[in-house]
């Protein structure tokens, strides 16, 4: 049985052309695999499935070598595996036919190693070419890469809804634009700047301002220190007179307590 195997880099390039070859070789479309990636590693779904359901004496069909690997030893290594397995090979659009019906043939093999080894120079070719085009774009100020989903008029128009005081989820109602392509593509605010004179008048003055301050409360948590020195003993350095002066005269105790009067003092006699 023979099974066909088509692949292209990426998603945007098409297999009609590849597919219809195998086709009018007389391959099944059931029996066709096809891949949509690089051809630099071999962990490709199409390549995987196609390698598990071949059997001896199947014979694996390409339209040109390059899309079974794009490397040399990818390559060698995948067809001495079909060999090794009893797989057979050919291809259909390169200027030199591979056929495995005579796999210890020298030229088959050298044939192998040129396709494999030119298929390799190509895609170095083409790596060098795509970065010297970007190179030059950059310095030439174009723009490389995918096109831009925002155009001039929409990014207009939500600058001027911004300025305007609208929020984010207002522009991206009215423009149809995505939030995180709006933070990547919108300006940013121009910076305000004041001079001093614009700034004092913008200073409010300190006269036509109240400030109404709530009373302040009882700190209760403020308890006065608690004085437990012991008391001190109050010292005079006067002494005091131990007799009253001569000619000073008072009542006694004794006596005022039973008259209910107070002690009282009498003048010495100031008489000459």
């Amino acid at each position: 049985m023979e099974l066909g195997y088509a692949r292209v880099s990426t998603s945007k390039q098409d297999l009609a052309r590849q597919i219809d070859a195998l086709t009018n070789a007389g391959i099944d479309s059931a029996n066709i695999y096809v891949d949509r990636k690089s051809g630099t590693t071999t962990d490709r779904p199409g390549l995987q499935a196609l390698l598990g359901y071949a059997r001896g004496g199947d014979v694996i069909v390409v339209h040109t070598l390059d899309r079974l690997g794009r490397t040399v030893r990818d390559t060698l290594n995948l067809i001495h595996d079909l060999h090794q397995r009893s797989i057979g090979f050919r291809n259909l659009a390169d200027p030199i036919r591979i056929d495995s019906t005579n796999p210890d043939d020298p030229m088959g093999q050298l044939a192998v190693v040129l396709l494999a080894l030119f298929g390799q120079m190509e895609r170095t070719y083409a790596v060098d070419r795509a970065a010297h085009a970007r190179t030059v774009a950059t310095d030439k100020g174009r723009r490389t890469g995918r096109p831009s989903v925002v155009t001039d008029a929409q990014l207009a128009y939500a600058t001027q809804l911004r300025d305007g005081g609208a929020t984010i989820a207002e522009i991206t109602g009215k423009t149809g634009l995505t939030r995180s392509t709006l933070y990547r593509h919108l300006p940013p605010r121009p910076a305000q700047t004041l001079t001093a004179d614009a700034a004092a008048e913008q200073k409010p003055s300190p006269s036509t301002v109240s400030v109404s301050r709530p009373p302040r409360a009882p700190n209760r948590s403020h308890v006065p220190p608690v004085d437990i020195s012991p008391p001190r003993v109050k010292t005079s350095s006067r002494t005091a007179p131990t007799s009253p002066p001569s000619g000073y005269t008072s009542t006694s105790s004794a006596t005022c307590a039973r008259r209910g009067t107070a002690p009282a003092v009498s003048h010495m006699d100031m008489s000459w």
